[in-house]
């Protein structure tokens, strides 16, 4: 599995301090010419769908219910994995503590049936759409966020993502 890139986000590099992990499992749905992204309509930027990795969870059983629960589609096939990204930031609840999150890419391939989504609460606040989108609008979107200074710390991630799909597009 290849490491695409490693984001460290840390405001303050305060020494030795505890690390609260994450792995998470994220899906790249492509059809024609288009990704199937997690637009947030509170905050206008787009995610990949996908999530945190439950205890006991594989991460393609992470994936199937990521998407279900963010999409309203089932997934029919995880295929390969493009790679993972690391991230490391500041913990935003406890000032000593460090986050660290592992994201896994797949490609996946889902059903055309719509289940309804199942957003958490979060995700109902940041009014998380599903969106089929160019990857060039995608990514100017999320540019312009970053640009803006109001970024999540995904952002910065999924645009990083956005951009090597742009390079193996033909």
């Amino acid at each position: 599995m290849k490491l695409l890139k490693i984001f460290d986000n840390r405001d303050t590099k305060i020494g030795a301090q505890e690390i609260i992990y994450r792995n998470a499992a994220r899906a790249i749905i492509l059809k024609d010419h288009k990704v199937l992204l997690v637009y947030s309509d509170t905050t206008k930027e787009y995610k990949f769908p996908g999530g945190g990795i439950d205890k006991e969870e594989t991460r393609q059983e992470a994936l199937k219910r990521e998407v279900l629960e963010e999409v309203g589609r089932e997934v029919k096939s995880v295929n390969e994995c493009l790679g993972y990204t690391d991230q490391i930031y500041n913990d935003i609840y406890d000032d000593h503590k460090y986050f660290y999150q592992r994201s896994y890419y797949y490609f996946c391939e889902i059903t055309e049936e719509y289940h309804g989504l199942n957003l958490s609460e979060s995700e109902r606040a940041l009014r998380f759409l599903p969106k089929w989108v160019e990857v060039d609008e995608a990514i100017k979107v999320n540019e312009d966020k970053i640009a803006s200074g109001t970024a999540f710390p995904w952002t910065q991630r999924e645009l990083y993502v956005l951009g090597l799909l742009k390079g193996m597009s033909p």
